[in-house]
């Protein structure tokens, strides 16, 4: 794919790991670490091949309300690593992670590693009997044109049932697909708040608009 190229060049050793850009940089590594595992999976080829279809949707033709596939779960465990790193370079030692020959890790790679890890154990429990079902087939070649989509009425709701910044930014991971528990990472605070905020979303859109 011509796209994966220009993800690469955004990981490169000098990009500095910010929450603005954390998300992009967790797709990237999503896409690159099943692209990298694509060549050793071998009998559970099946399955890579379709959480790469899944993701590449998950990315391109996903809208704001609609829900994640299994495979945007190797974003979420990109961002889980890369949030700990805020503020660093990806070309910056990873101390906690090394090569079978003993070599300090840089972020970047440490993170292609846990990408990597987690595919592993999915190829591991993988069987033929689960992966039978069909997906459409994705044109690499033609670019998708995406509709102009208007959400004025998802702004309106929004405005009403958020009240404070703390709540706009819950709201803003729970619409991106991040689990309660992510969330809670991500923001520093604990999963009973973050589900307490949960619950008064519900509360005031059924008292608004049920």
């Amino acid at each position: 794919m011509k796209e994966d190229k220009k993800k690469v060049s955004i990981l490169e050793d000098n990009v500095v790991i910010t929450l603005d850009n954390l998300q992009e940089l967790s797709k990237c590594f999503a896409v690159v670490g099943l692209k990298s595992i694509k060549r050793y999976a071998f009998s559970g080829l099946p399955k890579i091949e379709r959480l790469q279809k899944q993701l590449y949707l998950d990315i391109h033709c996903h809208r704001e309300l609609d829900t994640y596939s299994d495979a945007y779960d190797l974003v979420q465990e990109a961002s889980l690593f890369l949030y700990k790193f805020l503020g660093h370079r990806l070309g910056e030692l990873c101390k906690n992670s090394k090569s079978k020959s003993g070599n300090i890790d840089t972020i970047r790679t440490a993170c292609l590693r846990v990408i990597q890890t987690y595919l592993r154990k999915e190829l591991k429990y993988y069987t033929n009997t689960t992966d039978n079902e069909e997906y459409p087939e994705i044109e690499d070649e033609k670019p998708i044109i995406k509709e102009n989509e208007d959400y004025t009425k998802v702004k309106e709701i929004t405005n009403k049932i958020v009240q404070t910044e703390l709540e706009k930014q819950i709201l803003y991971y729970f619409y991106n697909g991040v689990t309660p528990k992510l969330v809670a990472e991500f923001l520093q605070i604990s999963t009973d708040k973050v589900y307490k905020r949960r619950r008064k979303f519900r509360a005031r859109y059924n008292l608004l608009f049920a």
